[in-house]
């Protein structure tokens, strides 16, 4: 049974702190459509994605917004022991299109939709 982490890639962290318009920067730079959110010792308190900066945009002083005001506490992950059916189900029921891998509340790395489709096409 083929396990998430042979799936994962690397990703990219924000912090609670950072900007709105250093988000939505690092998201259009490294092409994705939400990130995992770190504290100051890298675990993880949550994530943010391009629909939570959208939903944003009609707050009074958006662009002064931080990461902490428009991110998702609850965070949905996966583990990288999981099996790939894991991220599948979840994917299936919901809008999420990606997900955290996580481990001991670190972030290892991402797995997304796609790459759950092309583990499938390649059999």
């Amino acid at each position: 049974m083929t396990k998430i982490r042979s799936l994962m890639k690397k990703t990219v962290l924000v912090k609670e702190d950072d900007e709105i318009v250093s988000l939505a920067k690092t998201l259009k730079r490294h092409n994705l459509t939400g990130v995992p959110v770190v504290n100051s010792k890298k675990v993880v308190t949550g994530f943010v994605s391009e629909r939570d900066i959208v939903a944003a945009v009609p707050k009074k002083n958006f662009l002064s917004l931080k990461v902490k005001n428009i991110m998702k506490k609850k965070v949905i992950s996966v583990k990288p022991e999981d099996p790939i059916v894991t991220a599948t189900k979840i994917f299936s029921g919901s809008k999420i299109r990606l997900l955290p891998v996580i481990k001991a509340g670190k972030v290892m790395g991402i797995i997304t939709r796609n790459d759950c489709i092309e583990h499938m096409l390649r059999g």
